[in-house]
């Protein structure tokens, strides 16, 4: 997919596509636009049969599948057929002089039999296959969760995106609805055509029109359901708008980690006013699509009584033209009840796939969409570690206006230690965030060996990096594979060796399983559940696992430990990433004296720079904040001694 727009002036502030020839497209900033976003996520109406198309082609390809669902057609779309006539035969020996119960046993005993065999055999059919559509549903899901792991990072940050994507998981999130409920409902449908086209044939016989007036009701309640189907589908970005704030207020509000902050500060009423707003969106949205209804619901009804309308009438003319006697006319009249019922089953079969698949529709929207900034033919040069320059680098997050960092220029040097220090809210994570690739500047450039990084695969870019965040929550997967960040071909010599860097080793291998210890109790019940600062040293251990990378970022890793356990493990960093660029983010000054150059970052600006002695000898605020820090430390020591 390419994005087109064009400037008919240089006034235009319509987006630029930046998937041109060499450099990296940036959906983050591109998708902003809501027309452009549309064209580039639904670049195609999508049918109903096109759809179908999409969803039956694994389907058609499995010939147990496709034998299945014509078997339980036949045997239970004829159940209506024989259930009309028994009550032909069983009418007809009433009203014989020489009818005798055993008769009427018989009779019965073999429709029983014929019943049942029926029956059970598509019942069987039904249940047997159900977990083929349940795996063809998973198989989605699991594409389209490789989507959000792969979609550029800066998405998350663009909530219009969110909105209009939001509804991917509509049509995989249920065995009832959606993909898989499509999936049982055609298969099903399978059987009730029968029962239709039987039941219709034989009424047929009676009169035409009441297998006309059968087909009109089906024609009219699928367009009734077409049309409000549309009309909720056409709406759905504002309803996922609500449904998503909705749903991040119920997290927070249920969530255990906020607990006890709901309670000493009393933060219930304040929830409850949140609330209020967004369950008003959500009623009128409702109020107008039950509104839609109501206009349209007299035409589905109105069909519904047309045809026992015409059937009563075409069987009392039938009994009055003396060519339906009483058995006939008792059958005939069970087979209008049970047309009338299959009839209007299959209607709401046909309204139930096209609602459902028109939502499947835009998962495969969501499926297809190129969602990663593809692009660029640069390549870095050389080996080893690698310089990193911003040159006038300005940047501010999607969607907002505020500059967190502005006219920044600052090179680290090929093997150089950088710390990055700063207050909060400085742009210290947003560096990070820049240089490897999760965003691109919105001024400026940034240079990897003299390569602007735009030009360069986000595939090559990231490969380059080992990076610690300070947020790390391990997967539930074994240690060694949260080190290796992989199942298969883990170095397990190396997974023990970069635990004992990073100061894991000794709590792993503690553990009666060692590496092979699972991780959280999400899966197994013997999960491991570490510390904050035992996972960060998982982290640590995990970024120094990977092979080829030639730069270490180090952004705040050890938040979770304590001072003086932080400051051993960046000596030993010093060791560790010898040959490597580094940068090290932290909040304590002093944890960073190692480094070969620090920089102060205040306001979205470089304050200071130089090493921990030179910035000490300035009169900035470098030295007032490492001194505040460390009055805070000896004060602290000097109340432990006392």
């Amino acid at each position: 997919m390419h994005i087109t727009t064009a400037n008919t002036d240089d006034t235009d502030n319509s987006v630029q596509t930046t998937g041109m020839t060499g450099v990296r497209k940036n959906l983050a900033i591109e998708l902003l636009d809501k027309q452009v976003r549309k064209q580039y996520l639904h670049t195609e109406k999508h049918g109903l049969f096109d759809i179908l198309k999409v969803m039956y082609r694994p389907v058609l390809k499995n010939r147990k599948i496709v034998a299945a669902s014509v078997a339980y057609a036949l045997t239970d779309g004829v159940l209506p057929l024989l259930s009309i006539s028994i009550v032909h035969i069983l009418v007809q020996l009433l009203t014989q002089q020489n009818a005798t119960p055993q008769r009427f046993i018989t009779a019965a005993g073999i429709y029983a039999l014929i019943f049942f065999v029926c029956s059970s055999l598509s019942s069987q059919l039904k249940h047997r296959n159900y977990s083929y559509f349940m795996n063809l549903r998973m198989t989605n899901l699991n594409r389209a969760m490789q989507q959000f792991m792969v979609m550029d990072y800066g998405l998350f940050e663009n909530a219009s995106f969110l909105d209009d994507v939001g509804n991917w998981d509509r049509s995989l999130q249920s065995n009832n609805r959606g993909l898989e409920g499509a999936y049982h409902r055609i298969f099903e449908m399978g059987g009730t055509f029968v029962s239709v086209l039987l039941l219709g044939g034989l009424l047929a016989l009676v009169s035409p029109w009441i297998a006309l007036v059968g087909l009109v009701f089906i024609t009219v309640f699928y367009l009734v359901q077409k049309n409000i189907t549309i009309y909720q589908h056409n709406r759905r970005e504002e309803l996922q708008k609500v449904r998503r704030r909705t749903d991040r207020f119920t997290s927070e509000s249920s969530d255990f980690r906020y607990g006890k902050d709901m309670r000493l500060f009393q933060m219930e009423e304040r929830f409850r006013q949140t609330f209020r707003p967004l369950l008003a969106a959500y009623e009128k949205l409702y109020k107008a699509f039950t509104r839609r209804e109501l206009q349209l619901s007299f035409l589905e009804s109105a069909a519904l009584v047309l045809i026992d309308i015409v059937s009563f009438f075409a069987l009392i003319a039938g009994v009055h033209a003396g060519k339906i006697f009483m058995a006939e006319f008792v059958m005939l009249l069970t087979a209008v009840t049970l047309f009338t019922q299959t009839v209007q089953l299959f209607a709401q079969g046909l309204a139930f796939v096209k609602s459902e698949t028109l939502y499947y529709g835009d998962t495969i929207d969501f499926m297809e969409a190129d969602l990663v900034s593809t692009g660029g033919d640069g390549e870095i040069p050389g080996d080893g570690p690698v310089t990193v320059e911003f040159r006038n680098v300005s940047f501010c997050y999607p969607g907002t206006e505020a500059l967190v960092l502005e006219n920044l220029n600052l090179t680290i040097k090929a093997g150089e230690k950088c710390a990055l220090v700063g207050v909060n809210g400085a742009g210290k994570t947003t560096m990070v965030k820049l240089i490897t690739g999760l965003y691109q500047p919105t001024e400026g450039k940034i240079l990897i060996n003299g390569v602007d990084a735009a030009t360069i695969p986000q595939e090559q870019l990231y490969s380059l990096f080992g990076v610690v965040f300070q947020e790390v929550q391990p997967l539930a997967l074994t240690i060694a594979e949260n080190v290796a960040a992989a199942d298969t071909d883990i170095d397990r010599d190396r997974v023990v060796e970069n635990l004992k860097k990073a100061g894991l080793w000794e709590k792993v291998s503690s553990l009666p399983k060692g590496i092979d210890s699972p991780m959280l109790k999400v899966i197994e019940e013997d999960g491991v559940v570490l510390s904050g600062g035992e996972n960060q040293k998982l982290a640590i251990a995990r970024a120094l696992y990977r092979e080829g990378a030639r730069m270490m970022i180090m952004d705040e890793p050890t938040a979770a430990l304590d001072a003086l356990a932080e400051e051993r493990i960046y000596r030993e960093f010093d060791a560790i990433l010898s040959g490597k660029t580094a940068l090290f983010i932290s909040h304590r000054l002093a944890s960073t004296r190692f480094c070969d150059r620090i920089i102060l970052l205040n306001g979205g600006r470089i304050a200071q720079q130089g090493t921990h002695d030179e910035l000490m000898e300035e009169e900035g605020l470098y030295r007032t904040m490492f001194l505040t820090q460390g009055k805070y430390y000896q004060d602290k020591n000097e109340e432990v001694t006392v």
